[in-house]
């Protein structure tokens, strides 16, 4: 009888130790990870930007036309795709009004202030000339975000000056003041 307890407590301990070994002890499942599109742009300024303020005080002295503002800042966020639009420029041009005669209206952009993260645009760092043509100032954005509002992303500054055209003293008309409407665009590259 020996034997059969001997067997008994073998066949309980391989049903319970074996039930043990072989329980599935791991399961899984699945988690989606997107990462959205985005491509947004801000132009940030305090007020509303005035150039030719300047004035004659002497008779006999001409006009000082060179005058410049740099209160406005380009903020943007930007996620990519590496191989769908792997970078991305910013445009500027005029969208509505045309500048007098005798004056040039130039656009500088500085670098990225360093607030944000990721791969900044390159920014031009000479002056260009301003027109209703689109002019692209910001190349190679990546994946980034700038920072948003004053101090934060890409400082912008205008200029306006005498254009270099002989007669442009002369073509000088005060009747032709205008606003001008200055369009940024965001675009895949």
């Amino acid at each position: 009888m020996t034997i059969s307890y001997k067997n008994i407590a073998l066949f309980i301990f391989l049903l319970v130790f074996g039930n043990l070994s072989a329980q599935e002890n791991q399961d899984s499942h699945k988690i989606n990870l997107k990462i959205p599109e985005v491509a947004l742009i801000n132009v940030y300024s305090n007020s509303a930007i005035s150039l030719g303020n300047s004035t004659v005080i002497e008779a006999g002295q001409p006009l000082n036309i060179e005058e410049a503002d740099n209160s406005v800042w380009i903020n943007y966020s930007s996620i990519v795709g590496s191989q769908t639009q792997p970078g991305r420029d910013i445009s500027i041009r005029i969208s509505e009004g045309t500048i007098p005669a005798g004056v040039k209206l130039y656009v500088k952009v500085a670098k990225d202030m360093g607030v944000g993260a990721g791969t900044m645009g390159k920014p031009i760092g000479t002056a260009q000339e301003l027109t209703s043509n689109p002019l692209t100032i910001i190349t190679d954005i990546g994946s980034a975000y700038t920072g948003a509002g004053a101090n934060k992303g890409n400082n912008v500054q205008y200029t306006l000056k005498l254009s270099d055209e002989p007669n442009a003293y002369a073509n000088l008309d005060f009747d032709q003041s205008t606003t001008l409407v200055i369009n940024y665009t965001l675009s895949d590259n």
